[in-house]
């Protein structure tokens, strides 16, 4: 398989590597380029820029559309020519046949995991809870088995691994690891595309299949208190930045916690015992848990103003059953807007 002549470029989608591989290929001069968008996503702060993804694109002069719905929009198919490749960056819409179509095979969706593994959403939350240091780039052709839910059913053209070093521990750490890997990745198949390269595009092994659904941290993100000292930590390192925090219990009010590290000079702890605020010290508190000691940093309260002078020993952080249930039974989803409210 071989892409042709390639004079333009547009970019479907949102997040650090869309603003990233977008200033990448405007940066190369070679190519018209376009980028579409969704509102959520314009307005969503790059965090290693500090600014939001709209303001980006602006300052760079880099050709955007904000679009609640790509199938619709009469702005997509002029900019569609023979030359034209299209690439899904985290894109909020499914395309339809006819876009499909007119790409001729040319309109390809990046994917940051393994796949056929860590298929639905929340990839590097899932991967820290269950301490999954592999990550992954892939380029997909889109296909029209898509349309009908069959996601991630289109041939590879490119893939490649990569490991997340032992300093990355929470997702804001993986996504900013990733986007280093990420765009050196979509830089050399540019490369490869400008010389001809023929591709041999292959499918996942559908076997080795793992989906794990999308999360939302105001329902999700409740920590139960009867796991494992280990599992907590994990759970915390979950939700961490760029997400507002695990959350729990103190005094009857929720709060937030992030910056949250197992230590074991202290313990263990008896069960009842555990969620005990036994120590504040060097900023941190010190909560008993089980075999060992979550030092946390950070804890906020639900506007996010930082309470750690209210926090006394012999306080005891803990969650009600009913949030730990809905917890559980909760299913987030998403739409180009955001999370859809019930």
């Amino acid at each position: 398989m071989r892409f042709g002549h390639i004079d333009s470029i547009i970019l479907f989608g949102g997040a650090p590597l869309l603003a990233e591989f977008a200033l990448t290929v405007a940066g190369l001069g070679e190519f018209d380029l376009a980028v579409f968008s969704s509102e959520r996503h314009l307005e969503e702060v790059i965090p290693a820029r500090g600014e939001k993804l709209e303001t980006i694109l602006k300052d760079n002069s880099v050709p955007f559309y904000s679009s609640p719905d790509i199938n619709s929009d009469p702005r997509i198919r002029p900019l569609i020519t023979p030359n034209t490749l299209g690439i899904g960056l985290g894109e909020t819409w499914s395309f339809d046949s006819d876009l499909i179509y007119r790409f001729g095979g040319r309109l390809l969706d990046f994917m940051g995991i393994r796949l056929p593994q860590y298929r639905g959403g929340a990839h590097y939350s899932w991967q820290i809870l269950r301490k999954n240091r592999i990550g992954c780039c892939n380029l997909q052709i889109i296909n029209e088995d898509m349309i009908q839910g069959v996601f991630d059913s289109g041939a590879i053209v490119k893939s490649r691994e990569y490991f997340f070093p032992p300093c990355v521990r929470i997702p804001q750490d993986y996504f900013d690891h990733a986007v280093r890997e990420e765009i050196d990745f979509l830089t050399e198949f540019l490369a490869e595309v400008r010389a001809g390269k023929e591709f041999s595009p292959f499918h996942v092994q559908e076997n080795f299949s793992i989906y794990f659904p999308r999360l939302y941290t105001p329902k999700h993100g409740l920590i139960d208190w009867r796991w494992t000292a280990a599992d907590i930590e994990l759970f915390v390192c979950a939700f961490d930045e760029p997400y507002m925090g695990a959350s729990t219990f103190l005094d009857g009010k929720r709060v937030f916690l992030k910056d949250c590290r197992l230590e074991f000079n202290d313990g263990p702890f008896h069960p009842f015992q555990k969620g005990l605020i036994y120590k504040k010290a060097n900023r941190a508190v010190f909560a008993a848990a089980g075999e060992g000691t979550l030092v946390i940093r950070k804890i906020s309260d639900e506007n996010g103003a930082d309470i750690f002078d209210l926090i006394g020993t012999g306080m005891r952080f803990y969650t009600p059953a009913n949030y730990l249930e809905e917890a559980m039974l909760y299913r987030a989803d998403y739409d180009s807007q955001g999370i859809k409210k019930e």
